[in-house]
């Protein structure tokens, strides 16, 4: 996929955690990710500890990378 051999392709950290307060228009970003299930645990143990009244997580998927030329 992608041109990539397996192992380039694996290690690619295309997961990425945004937060926000409710009132706010801007994200902050978190922490990035080599898989969904990482993010997804991340995202669990912050919630837990619970530091910030009304902030929100939200999961972004890189899907495409402009750096990225495909050669042909």
């Amino acid at each position: 996929m992608f041109n990539l051999n397996k192992k380039e392709e694996v290690q690619t950290t295309k997961y990425m955690v945004f937060g926000k307060f409710k009132d706010s228009k801007n994200f902050i970003f978190e922490k990035q990710f080599i898989s969904k299930e990482s993010a997804d645990k991340y995202v669990d143990i912050i919630k837990e500890n619970n530091d910030y009244e009304n902030y929100e997580y939200f999961l972004f998927e890189q899907s495409k990378d402009y750096t990225y030329q495909d050669k042909e």
